[in-house]
């Protein structure tokens, strides 16, 4: 008994560091709120520090696998990482879904659009919501409202037909859901606009790179079918 309780301490060694008590409040609660912790986000630096330990970060693994069934994932490399909690294979937690974060199809799609138009086609001044509002209205004005369509359909609220105004509202929300995911940080807090992109956005051109790839053809095939 004694063995198997030294091997549990070992397990879960970051327990006994003597950050963890000012420290992992705080870290458990990100984690588990979906914030995606890197060097840039949050502002307290010292979440990434606590997870950017190697020992800390494989027990804290072991600890979300063993009590929650969940994963402790990290992404990038040197500067550019980045840790985030994700469901084990089997899609499943013990953590109830209430307290559970799932992003919007909605959120998902003008993420792939604006990674698209960032990425993929060049549009590298893309970065404030107002910039990119204005250049697809702009350059992207026979595919808008198709995409408006798709992201209609899509939508968790079909209550009504999506105007101009709450197709710009679902772009709004859904860069705010990036800035509290930390895929971006704001330039100014008060005013939410212009930003900054964070490595952890990768997460979504990794989930959805041939989406993102063939947006054009799932847009034009939303126009033929008006």
């Amino acid at each position: 008994m004694a063995n198997e309780n030294s091997k549990e301490i070992d397990k879960y060694s970051f327990l006994y560091e003597k950050k963890t008590s000012s420290i992992f409040g705080k870290l458990d609660y990100a984690l588990r709120s979906g914030i995606h912790i890197q060097r840039e986000f949050p502002l307290n630096i010292n979440l990434f520090r606590f997870l950017n330990e190697t020992e800390n970060y494989e027990s804290l693994k072991k600890y979300y696998s063993d009590l929650f069934n969940l994963n402790l994932t990290k992404e990038g490399s040197e500067f550019n990482q980045y840790y985030y909690l994700e469901l084990n294979e089997d899609g499943k937690s013990n953590v109830p879904s209430d307290n559970r974060d799932y992003l919007k199809s909605e959120y998902i799609i003008i993420g792939m659009l604006f990674l698209k138009m960032y990425k993929l086609d060049g549009n590298i001044e893309l970065d404030s919501i107002s910039e990119f509002s204005t250049t697809l209205y702009e350059e992207y004005e026979e595919e808008k409202n198709a995409l408006r369509k798709l992201i209609n359909d899509s939508s968790s609220d079909k209550g009504s037909d999506m105007n101009d105004e709450k197709f710009e509202d679902v772009i709004r929300k859904s860069f705010l859901k990036f800035g509290e995911l930390g895929w971006l940080v704001w330039d100014d807090e008060n005013e939410k606009d212009k930003f900054k992109i964070m490595p952890s956005f990768e997460r979504l051109r990794v989930a959805y790179q041939p989406q993102i790839a063939t947006i054009d053809d799932l847009i034009k095939e939303m126009k033929n079918a008006e």
